[in-house]
């Protein structure tokens, strides 16, 4: 497996609409091997109730999310974005404002930003397969004992592309077009 260089991403961003929404620097003067993904929405968990069934041998399991409730949400164009506190112990899910259009030759795998960890956050995060199409929703809490300001828009995490050799199958799950949480019991797909 190797992984995609910048010149390579840029293409397949004009060609292909790989990344959609980027910020500016990212499509002028991006740094390293990845792009920056930023802060597009915060949603709080405001019920539980989450369960993820076991397959049975003759179809998959069932799953359900939890409830949540937009808190912050990037506004295009705006010069003055909404800041949030992450308070202590405080657990959220975060969504990119970036979407994501994934061909099936290549795996995207997001790596957090240093600066999240240098001030106690933790970004949540997995590998997102070939097919998917969406916002990326990650975890994020604050492991530190002091609050954190996070201001909508500012860059949290890197995107890399794997370029994948051999057979691959779209994604097809339930969270395809960016869905941050199922609220109702679903059969898997």
């Amino acid at each position: 497996m190797s992984i995609l260089g910048i010149n390579e991403i840029h293409k397949r961003i004009k060609k292909q609409a790989l990344l959609l929404n980027l910020g500016k620097r990212e499509l002028k003067n991006p740094e390293g091997v990845g792009i920056d993904l930023r802060l597009g929405s915060v949603h709080k968990i405001v019920k539980g109730g989450a369960f993820i069934e076991a397959d049975s041998d003759t179809k998959l399991g069932k799953r359900k999310g939890v409830e949540t409730k937009p808190v912050a949400e990037y506004l295009e164009g705006r010069k003055n974005q909404k800041e949030i506190v992450i308070k202590p112990q405080q657990y959220y899910l975060i969504q990119t404002v970036e979407w994501v259009n994934t061909p099936l030759d290549l795996m995207p795998i997001v790596h957090v930003r240093t600066s999240l960890f240098r001030a106690g956050l933790l970004l949540l995060n997995s590998k997102t397969d070939p097919g998917y199409q969406g916002k990326l929703t990650m975890g994020l809490a604050n492991l530190s004992s002091f609050p954190v300001k996070l201001q909508l828009g500012a860059r949290i995490c890197n995107i890399i592309f794997y370029k994948i050799k051999g057979k691959t199958i779209s994604y097809r799950g339930q969270h395809q077009g960016g869905r941050v949480s199922p609220k109702k019991t679903e059969r898997q797909v």
